[in-house]
C-alpha cells in the first residue's frame, strides 16, 4: 500500500542541498516567525498560500515562467522549464528545472552570498511551504564588482493540471548577502551567523504546465462567475481552501461533529466498513469511471498539517476531474455522495444543487476540475489503513444546439466510483 500512501506536495529541491526532504530542513529555524512556527508540518516551516493559485483561478496575473528583479547591487534573474525526462505525470509527478543568474551591478564593491529563502505553493495547496538555508547549492559565492553567479536547480512537483489554470506552482524568494569591507576576503563567522545585513528579492514566477499536460480550461459565463463570487463572500471568514468539503464522523457517534454539508440522510454500511476485514485488492486512493460519456476521476491524499492523530482527527484532501467525452454540450445540476468512516454502521449521503456553488457547462471534450476536503473524525483500526470509503455521482442535463437549453427535465447521473481515504504509516497507529 505505500504507492497509495504516497502525498502530494513536494517542494523545490537543489541539485547539491535544496531537497525539502533533507534532515536539515526539518530542524527548527531561529528566523522563522511565530507564524511560520504554527503552520510547520513535520518540522517545515508553511505560510498561508495566495488564495489565486489555491483555487487555480489566477484571473488577470500574468502567468511568467521567468523574472528579473533589482535589489540593490544584485539583480536576480531566473527562468524555468518542464523536464520531461524526470516527470511521471500519470503518477502525478512533474519535474521543472529553473536557472537562477545573480549579478553584482556594483561599480567597487565585493559581495558575498550568505544564504537563501524559498517560498513555494503548488496549485490546489492551500499552504506555501518554506525552504531556507545558509549558502546557495552548498556554497557562499562571492562577487566582485560586473562578476555573475549561476546555477540551475530542479523542482520535482507532485501536482494535478487542473482545467482553470496552466500553472504547477507559483515560487519566489530572497538570497541574503553582505558587503565585504575593503581588504575583506570572507564573511566572518559573526556575519554568516547574523544571515547578512541585506537582501535580493527572487521575483515571483511560475512553473508552467507544456501544452501537451494541460487540461482543457473550463470557461464560465459572467453569471456563473457572480454567482461563484457571491457564495465566496459568504464564506470569507473560512480559512478552508475548498468549497465543497465533507466533514464527516461515524454515524453512532453521538458526540461527533456536526456535519459541513449536513447529510440528508443515511444508508445501512457495508460489512466489510464495519468490521474492518477489507480485502486488500480492492483498496484504492482513486477511481476512474465513465458513464453516460461522461468520465469521472478522483484522487485522494492525506493532510498531515489539517490532521491531529492524537484526538483521531485525520483530514483528505480529494481532487475530482468530470469530463464531457460525448458530443453535446452538458451541465452539472447536482451532486450526491455516500461516505461511510471505518466502524461505522451506517454510510451518511451528501448531496446538493451544484458542485462547488457552481452549475457548469462543458462542452464535448471540456473537463471541470476541483480540489476538496474531507476532515474525518474516526479512530483508524489496526486491521486496515482505510479510514474511510467513498463513491456517488453528479447530475447532469444534455443541451441543444444551442448549448444552453436542456433537452430534458430529468438529469441523467455520471458516477464517482468507489475510492478510500487511506492512512499514511502513523506512528501510534
Amino acid at each position: 500500500l505505500r504507492g497509495l500512501r504516497k502525498q502530494m506536495g513536494q517542494i523545490p529541491d537543489d541539485d547539491d542541498e535544496d531537497d525539502p526532504s533533507s534532515n536539515s530542513l526539518k530542524k527548527k529555524k531561529s528566523k522563522l516567525s511565530e507564524e511560520e512556527s504554527k503552520d510547520s508540518a513535520g518540522g517545515r516551516p508553511r505560510l498561508p498560500g495566495d488564495m489565486d493559485v489555491t483555487r487555480g483561478e489566477l484571473g488577470e496575473t500574468k502567468l511568467e515562467s521567468t523574472s528579473s528583479t533589482d535589489t540593490g547591487p544584485l539583480t536576480v534573474k531566473v527562468s524555468s522549464e518542464y523536464n520531461n525526462e524526470q516527470s511521471d505525470p500519470p503518477m502525478r509527478k512533474h519535474c521543472f528545472q529553473y536557472t537562477i543568474q545573480i549579478t553584482n551591478n556594483s561599480p567597487a564593491d565585493t559581495i558575498q552570498l550568505l544564504g537563501r529563502r524559498f517560498e513555494i505553493q503548488t496549485v490546489g495547496s492551500s499552504r506555501k511551504d518554506v525552504v531556507q538555508g545558509e549558502g546557495v547549492t552548498g556554497r557562499q559565492p562571492i562577487l566582485k564588482p560586473g562578476e555573475v553567479f549561476e546555477y540551475t536547480s530542479t523542482a520535482p512537483l507532485s501536482v494535478r493540471p487542473i482545467g482553470t489554470t496552466i500553472i504547477a506552482a507559483r515560487m519566489r524568494g530572497e538570497y541574503r548577502f553582505i558587503t565585504l569591507a575593503a581588504e575583506q576576503e570572507n564573511a566572518t563567522d559573526d556575519q554568516v551567523k547574523s544571515g547578512g545585513d541585506a537582501s535580493a528579492e527572487l521575483g515571483m514566477f511560475h512553473f508552467i504546465f507544456p501544452e501537451d499536460q494541460r487540461v482543457i480550461p473550463f470557461m464560465r459565463t459572467e453569471d456563473e462567475q457572480d454567482d461563484y463570487y457571491d457564495d465566496e463572500d459568504e464564506d470569507e471568514d473560512e480559512d478552508e481552501d475548498e468549497d465543497d468539503s465533507i466533514d464527516a464522523t461515524p454515524s453512532m457517534s453521538p458526540s461527533a461533529p456536526k456535519t459541513s454539508v449536513n447529510p440528508a440522510s443515511s444508508l445501512p454500511g457495508d460489512a466489510d466498513m464495519r468490521n474492518g476485514d477489507i480485502e486488500i485488492s480492492t483498496v484504492n486512493d482513486s477511481s476512474d469511471t465513465v458513464s453516460q460519456n461522461v468520465r469521472v476521476q478522483v484522487s485522494s491524499s492525506y493532510r498531515p498539517e489539517r490532521s491531529d492523530v492524537e484526538l483521531d482527527k485525520h483530514c483528505f484532501a480529494y481532487n475530482i476531474r468530470i469530463t464531457n467525452e460525448s458530443r453535446q454540450n452538458i451541465q452539472l445540476v447536482s451532486r450526491r455522495f455516500e461516505i461511510q468512516t471505518i466502524g461505522s454502521e451506517n454510510k451518511d449521503v451528501v448531496q446538493g444543487p451544484g458542485v462547488t456553488g457552481r452549475q457548469p457547462i462543458l462542452k464535448p471534450g471540456e473537463s471541470f476540475e476541483y480540489t476538496s476536503t474531507a476532515p474525518l473524525s474516526v479512530k483508524p483500526m489496526r486491521e486496515t489503513p482505510v479510514v474511510a470509503r467513498m463513491q456517488g455521482q453528479y447530475n447532469f442535463v444534455q443541451l441543444g444546439e444551442d448549448g444552453t437549453t436542456p433537452l430534458s427535465s430529468t438529469p441523467l447521473q455520471a458516477k464517482l466510483g468507489v475510492f478510500h481515504f487511506i492512512l499514511p504509516a502513523l506512528e501510534g497507529v
